[in-house]
């Protein structure tokens, strides 16, 4: 297992990870402020935050949705190495339904939209790709 020596060899950042789809069966990706690619809305589970919490602060800060929403556990990731981060990070994504469809581009997002995840099956950028494995 590769070791950094800014965190120990049992350092894991967790992220939660939202699959939301339209009446078209697409998925909605966002593009972090200053970020290239696109990924699912969600992110760091912060200390002493329950999931839900983590969820309603990560998505009004996204994509900016607030609301009430149903989750439901898709998947686990297996540890992904994160070279600008020099960190390991796992993903835990749920579908989720939100209460209504009032999302905007979140203060911590460049853009928003819904894609066909197809489109980024061989895509070399882990977010897209995550986005792509997940959303099946």
């Amino acid at each position: 297992m590769n070791q950094t020596p800014e965190f120990p060899s049992t350092y894991y950042r967790i992220s939660l990870k939202v699959i939301i789809r339209n009446e078209r069966g697409e998925v909605l990706v966002n593009k972090e402020k200053g970020g290239d690619n696109w990924s699912l809305p969600g992110g760091g589970w912060d200390h002493g935050e329950t999931k839900l919490e983590c969820m309603k602060r990560e998505l009004k800060e996204e994509i900016g949705y607030e609301g009430d929403l149903e989750m439901r556990l898709k998947d686990v990731s297996e540890p992904i190495f994160m070279p600008k981060q020099k960190n390991w990070l796992v993903w835990i994504v749920y579908d989720v339904v939100l209460e209504n469809d009032d999302i905007s581009i979140g203060e911590e997002s460049d853009d928003i939209a819904f894609v066909n995840p197809i489109e980024y099956k061989d895509s070399t950028a882990i977010g897209e790709f995550l986005a792509y494995k997940y959303s099946h």
